[in-house]
C-alpha cells in the first residue's frame, strides 16, 4: 500500500507540475496574441484564450484581469457604440471575477478607472459622469497601493482631461505623470504575469504636458 501510495503522490506531482507549465504557456500565448492584436477581433481572440483560463484556474485573478485589459483595450479600435459597449461590458465581467478572487485588488481596480475612461471614449457625452467614477475607482486602487503607477498614471490621465476650470488640465496633470514615471521606475514585478504596462502610455502624456 506505501508503495500504491507514492506512486499516487509521484503522478499528482507530475501532473501539477505539468498543468504549471501548461497553464504558463497558456498565458504566455494569450499574452502573446493580446500584444500583437490590432482589430477588435484580434483583442476578442485573446480575451476568449484568458477566460478559458480563468474558467480552469479558478483561483487566480491574473487571466481575469488580462481579459478584461484585452477587451478595454480592443474598445478603442472598434466603431460602433453598441459593440463597443458589449465589449466593456464583458470586461466588467472580467473585473468583477478578478475583485471577488482578489478583494481590495489595487491592480483590479485600476482596470476598473481604465474601463470608466474607456466608457468615455466610446461616447463623450458620459464625460462628467464616468470621468467622476474613474477619479473614485482610481483613488481606491491608490489607497490599496499607492506604489501602484498604472492607478497614478490613469488618475493623471484622467486629470489631462478634465476642463481646467474644473481642476483638470496639463499644468494640474504634469506633477501626477512625474509621480507615476518615477513609480515605473521603482517598480519590482512579482510574479512572470504581473501587470507592468503603462510606462510608455504615461511617458507620451508626460511630453505632451511639458509642450
Amino acid at each position: 500500500m506505501k508503495k500504491v501510495a507514492l506512486i499516487i503522490i509521484v503522478m499528482v506531482l507530475g501532473t501539477t507540475n505539468l498543468w504549471a507549465q501548461n497553464y504558463a504557456g497558456a498565458m504566455q500565448n494569450a499574452l502573446a496574441k493580446m500584444g500583437a492584436a490590432k482589430s477588435t477581433t484580434d483583442f476578442v481572440a485573446a480575451s476568449q484564450i484568458f477566460d478559458r483560463i480563468s474558467q480552469v484556474e479558478t483561483a487566480k485573478w491574473i487571466p481575469a484581469y488580462y481579459g478584461a485589459l484585452s477587451l478595454i483595450n480592443g474598445s478603442y479600435t472598434g466603431k460602433e457604440k453598441e459593440k463597443r459597449d458589449q465589449m466593456l461590458d464583458q470586461a466588467q465581467k472580467f473585473i468583477d471575477t478578478c475583485l471577488k478572487r482578489s478583494p481590495e485588488n489595487s491592480e483590479a481596480m485600476t482596470l476598473q478607472g481604465y474601463l470608466y475612461q474607456a466608457r468615455i471614449g466610446v461616447d463623450g457625452s458620459r464625460g462628467q459622469e464616468f470621468s467622476q467614477k474613474a477619479a473614485g475607482a482610481l483613488k481606491q486602487a491608490m489607497a490599496w497601493d499607492a506604489n501602484n503607477p498604472r492607478a497614478t498614471s490613469l488618475m493623471a490621465m484622467n486629470v489631462f482631461y478634465t476642463p481646467s476650470f474644473y481642476g483638470g488640465g496639463k499644468e494640474n496633470a504634469l506633477p501626477l505623470f512625474e509621480k507615476a514615471e518615477k513609480l515605473f521606475a521603482e517598480q519590482k514585478i512579482s510574479s512572470p504575469f504581473a501587470p507592468a504596462w503603462g510606462k510608455e502610455m504615461n511617458q507620451h502624456f508626460l511630453q505632451e504636458c511639458k509642450k
